[in-house]
């Protein structure tokens, strides 16, 4: 997995390579140290202040270096999928990433006013940059018509508290360079702020990981790919049916005509709900099977976006097709055939599966019904 991200941009983008890149965007801090430790080392650590990050220049590449590794495989997805958006104005948001520490390794170095309004100048459009994408794409809130207002309608967890109070947190702590701005005239406060940063953009990106899954997972759901409850192919008859089918049993052996009577309107409403629950059935499987294109509007959009970044791998033994597309996938680094259609030939096999699903629920409880008649 490692050398997948340190090749980043041969291999395809898969959900482990995005995410492990995301994790090293917040760990710069040892990133950065990984050019201090073997700086330290070849001096014999002889004269240390040479190797901070007033003097060196390539602590600020490897603190750059996860950017450039998340940028490279956004251009491979681009390459995958040929879809501008996402992946391109994701990839700019990288490159805003990678200027805002390119430029606070400058100014580390040469701290002069013209320095410190360029970093100032980046920093502000990563923090913004990073803020909007996190809630809006990553995350899918901001969602203006959902049933919680700026949150999603579908949701993992329960209390909508966590929501707006990560939606406050996560752009506060995406400003945490602002100290970086203020408290680095003085060497023992610049090494002290940059943990302090450090930690808390660990912090933050540890909420980002609970609700960028959590909204993977909902994504799965609304699209059939998993599922909160697993639903059975068949009824399973509640204690007020099987009271009816007794009583109903009990009136059909009673000779008296009243009792048959008096016993039909309640048949008849069953058979007439039985009958509605049906045809509601094989109407909701006709709209499925014609799968209307509704107008998707603009927050729908970027609220999706966020399945795009990576490749669905598919199942083993899925079928001569699918099997055909995986060789092709795995056996050619290039990336070369056709762009998008793993998640495409997904999205038809599970429309497929709910239909076949569907199909022997209506067979099962033809069955039952007619054993009940015979009965």
């Amino acid at each position: 997995m490692q050398w997948r991200l340190l090749l980043a941009g041969l291999y395809p983008v898969e959900f482990r390579d995005f995410f492990l890149g995301d994790m090293y965007c917040s760990l710069t801090y040892f990133t950065a140290n990984i050019e201090l430790f073997f700086c330290l080392y070849a001096h014999h650590w002889n004269n240390p202040p040479q190797c901070n990050s007033t003097h060196s220049r390539l602590l600020g590449f490897f603190s750059a270096l996860p950017g450039i590794w998340r940028a490279l495989q956004c251009i491979r997805r681009y390459k995958d999928t040929k879809n501008i958006f996402p992946h391109l104005v994701n990839c700019g948001k990288y490159f805003a990433t990678i200027a805002y520490y390119v430029t606070l390794s400058v100014y580390r170095i040469d701290r002069t006013w013209k320095h410190l309004a360029i970093f100032v100048t980046f920093a502000t459009i990563n923090a913004v940059y990073t803020s909007i994408w996190d809630l809006v794409m990553d995350w899918s809130l901001m969602q203006p018509h959902a049933s919680k207002r700026f949150l999603r309608d579908v949701r993992g967890y329960k209390g909508t508290r966590w929501y707006y109070l990560a939606m406050i947190l996560d752009p506060i702590l995406r400003f945490n360079w602002i100290f970086y701005a203020i408290y680095t005239q003085d060497l023992q406060h610049s090494t002290f702020v940059s943990f302090v940063v450090a930690l808390s953009e660990v912090s933050r990106r540890g909420m980002w990981v609970l609700f960028r899954v959590e909204n993977e997972h909902c994504s799965n759901v609304a699209r059939f790919k998993a599922s909160r409850d697993v639903p059975l192919p068949y009824n399973i008859p509640t204690e007020s049916e099987e009271d009816f089918e007794r009583r109903q049993q009990a009136q059909e052996q009673t000779p008296q005509a009243t009792t048959t009577s008096a016993a039909s309107p309640a048949v008849a409403r069953l058979r007439s709900h039985t009958g509605a629950t049906l045809e509601a059935q094989e109407s909701a499987g006709s709209s499925l099977r014609r799968r209307p294109q509704h107008a998707r509007t603009f927050t729908m959009i970027l609220a999706d976006a966020h399945t795009q970044d990576f490749e669905k791998k598919k199942k083993p033994g899925a079928g001569d097709s699918d099997n055909s597309n995986n060789v092709e996938r795995d056996g050619d680094p290039d990336g070369e055939g056709p762009a998008g259609s793993s998640d495409e030939d997904d999205d038809e096999q599970d429309t497929q599966d709910v239909l076949d699903a569907e199909a022997l629920l209506r067979e099962r409880r033809e069955q039952a019904g007619n054993g009940n008649r015979q009965d």
